[in-house]
């Protein structure tokens, strides 16, 4: 087995155990680590090697507001047919408009 030793913004070292999972590798994390990057299970994170060390950091999405959006967006742009009917259709639920 291959040990690691994992160190967070306390301080505290932590030990975990590479454990092999079919053709894998495993590295598990305490929950101490997970609560304090408010990670979870199917969280992504990304890894890189820097100076013979494992860096785990979390793989956040980026935020954009509403006005960040729609300045991505052309008012001009040519509608399809296939978006003229579903903006033309009437509500089907609790819409409020």
């Amino acid at each position: 087995m291959l040990y690691l030793n994992i160190t967070f913004m306390e301080g505290k070292m932590h030990t975990t155990r590479l454990k092999k999972v079919g053709g894998s590798v495993m590295l598990t994390v305490p929950p101490a680590l997970l609560n304090a990057l408010s990670l979870g299970t199917d969280n992504e994170v990304g890894m890189v090697i820097d100076n013979g060390r494992l860096i785990v950091e979390p793989h956040r999405r980026p935020q954009y507001s509403l006005a960040e959006l729609l300045a991505q967006c052309d008012p001009n742009a040519e509608i399809s047919a296939e978006e003229r009917e579903w903006l033309d259709a009437p509500a089907a639920g609790q819409e409020e408009i």
